[in-house]
């Protein structure tokens, strides 16, 4: 029996192996996720911030004759260039300005008076420019109150410290758990999403590409019970989804652990500090899930009756899988009771846990016997979708 299942397992790994789509999925995509997200989407985003804040953005000043003195710290300043519009709102919208400062009439009556007055800074929020542009303008107008400030001091005769009698300062007491807790939301996900698409082009090439390629119906020939068959192609799709999903661990890991392209402040600020524990209980957490995603798949691709018409199906369980995935990114969520017997939420949030160092045992082994008990029930019906010659020959 298990010689039957060893020898069609190696047979449609051997085969698996030699597709390069597989390969691609299986290797190479996993290898180069986490540099790639981790460095290029990070120096990318770097860059354009950069760029952004150091451009010379145009605003609009009203009233400046309401107050000389800040407009002359504003037209002097070489971050930003005045422009005369008329629509203010239009023209931020518009991407006419990025920003403009509205000064009201009696400003400069008003502090002569030592009256509390006020300016406004408008802006786009949807804008990154737009917010450079006000956060300008704004350090500006904080500037010039300071001198006011420091002037009546000055006139008064009076100690600067007197409007300072204490300084807050805050300390971050979780600064060990800050580089865990941001990859308590990612890691999760990347685990349910890899582990799927690890397994996705192997299921699909195995089930629905031997029917389209004729090539089923030789090995259901042999004299081989059918389940031994469902076994060894079942075993295969859960080989890759493994190792794709180990693969990208360990490249997040080694990217991570060397820093790659991450500032001091950042090292300092966002330790990462991973222990055994840890990836045990992410190893737990990983092997039911792909037996899960491994069965489904296959269950789902050997009813297609053509390679495409099975991503046709794939492609909408894809989005019921990712959006349960989503849950490691919502704060306030936590691992309960209930939770714990959810599909998928369960393995997030338990992974999210364990990686934050909340690690409860009794919540661990529920969710490994319930996605165990979720995954037999997909083999199950993968090899009851086996036995049956309308499934199979489904054309």
């Amino acid at each position: 029996m298990l010689s039957h299942i060893k020898i069609i397992y190696k047979k449609e790994l051997l085969d698996t192996v030699r597709d390069r789509r597989t390969i691609i999925s299986m290797i190479v995509v996993p290898i180069l996720l986490f540099p790639l997200l981790t460095i290029g989407f990070s120096s990318f985003t770097v860059s354009m911030i950069e760029k952004s804040a150091e451009e010379v953005h145009k605003v609009s000043v009203i009233g400046k004759d309401y107050a000389p003195d800040l407009f002359t710290m504003v037209d002097t300043s070489s971050k930003i260039e005045i422009v005369e519009i008329d629509s203010l709102e239009k023209a931020i919208n518009d991407k006419k300005i990025r920003a403009a400062l509205v000064i009201p009439e009696g400003f400069s009556k008003k502090l002569l008076a030592m009256d509390s007055t006020f300016v406004t800074i408008l802006f786009n929020a949807t804008e990154a420019k737009s917010e450079f542009a006000a956060d300008k303008l704004y350090n500006i107008a904080v500037e010039f109150r300071q001198q006011i400030l420091s002037q009546r001091i000055n006139e008064k005769k009076l100690n600067p410290q007197i409007i300072k009698p204490f300084k807050i300062k805050r300390d971050n007491v979780a600064k060990e758990k800050m580089g865990s807790f941001l990859l308590s939301m990612i890691l999760p996900y990347i685990i349910i999403i890899l582990s799927m698409v690890g397994a996705m082009y192997t299921a699909i090439d195995l089930t629905a590409g031997e029917k389209e390629r004729g090539t089923l119906e030789t090995i259901l020939a042999s004299p081989v019970p059918r389940w031994q068959i469902a076994t060894a192609k079942f075993l295969t799709i859960l080989t890759t989804s493994v190792v794709s999903t180990i693969l990208a661990l360990a490249s997040m890991t080694i990217t991570m652990a060397y820093g790659i392209m991450l500032t001091k402040a950042f090292v300092e600020n966002f330790a990462f500090k991973i222990t055994p524990q840890m990836f045990l209980i992410i190893f737990l957490m990983m092997i039911p899930t792909a037996c899960l995603f491994s069965a489904l798949l296959m269950t789902v691709s050997i009813f297609a009756k053509s390679y495409k018409e099975a991503q046709s199906y794939i492609s909408p369980l894809m989005i019921i899988i990712i959006l349960p995935a989503l849950v490691s990114f919502i704060p306030g969520v936590e691992l309960n009771l209930e939770l714990a017997f959810v599909p998928l939420v369960n393995i997030c949030l338990s992974i999210r846990e364990a990686l934050m160092g909340n690690i409860n045992w009794l919540y661990i082994t529920i969710i490994f016997i319930s996605t165990v008990l979720y995954a037999a029930l997909a083999i199950f019906v993968t090899h009851r979708m086996f036995e049956k010659e309308g499934v199979l020959f489904r054309t």
